[in-house]
């Protein structure tokens, strides 16, 4: 099988048409899935129907989902223009109820807000692709696995990230 990338629910289910009338099966898709995607369920529930991976390429949305750049934090934003978006994107109140919700959870589970939100891809039935560039983001990730949301978690999680 072959592996896609970027590509959302409507261009997955043409190109599978056109792999399979060649006899190629679509194997995986690699997306940008976080719970600030837009259109998460969509393309998962397309993903299940075609027999496909989905690979969540950024499911820490840049590290927005971490809680690394609160103003508890004091982790200054990344450079231009990156650091612009950021900075819009943190004054959303309902960005910031997403991050508590991330953290809340985690604080309950003995995991971090990042963990959570890998692990809600997981839950979501994708594989989650994370960038690291340390080895202690490395080994954090690591606990994003082994342990499973409730059906009530990611519910909720979805429910906050629709408002945000």
């Amino acid at each position: 099988g072959v592996g896609l990338s970027n590509y959302g629910p409507k261009g997955l289910r043409r190109i599978a048409d056109r792999l399979a009338e060649r006899g190629v099966p679509l194997a995986t898709a690699q997306v940008q899935f976080s719970l600030l995607t837009e259109d998460n369920d969509a393309l998962v529930e397309t993903c299940q129907e075609l027999g496909v991976r989905p690979i969540a390429y950024s499911p820490l949305c840049l590290g927005l989902l971490t809680g690394k750049y609160s103003s508890e934090s004091g982790a200054a934003l990344p450079p231009p223009p990156r650091g612009w978006l950021f900075g819009a994107l943190l004054g959303n109140p309902e960005l910031q109820r997403l991050i508590g919700l991330l953290e809340e959870i985690g604080q309950a589970r003995g995991k971090t807000a990042a963990q959570v939100a890998i692990n809600w891809c997981i839950c979501k039935g994708a594989m989650p692709l994370v960038g690291v560039k340390t080895v202690a983001q490395a080994e954090e990730n690591l606990g994003a696995v082994g342990w499973r949301l409730s059906d009530a978690e990611v519910q909720d999680l979805g429910a906050a990230a629709r408002r945000a």
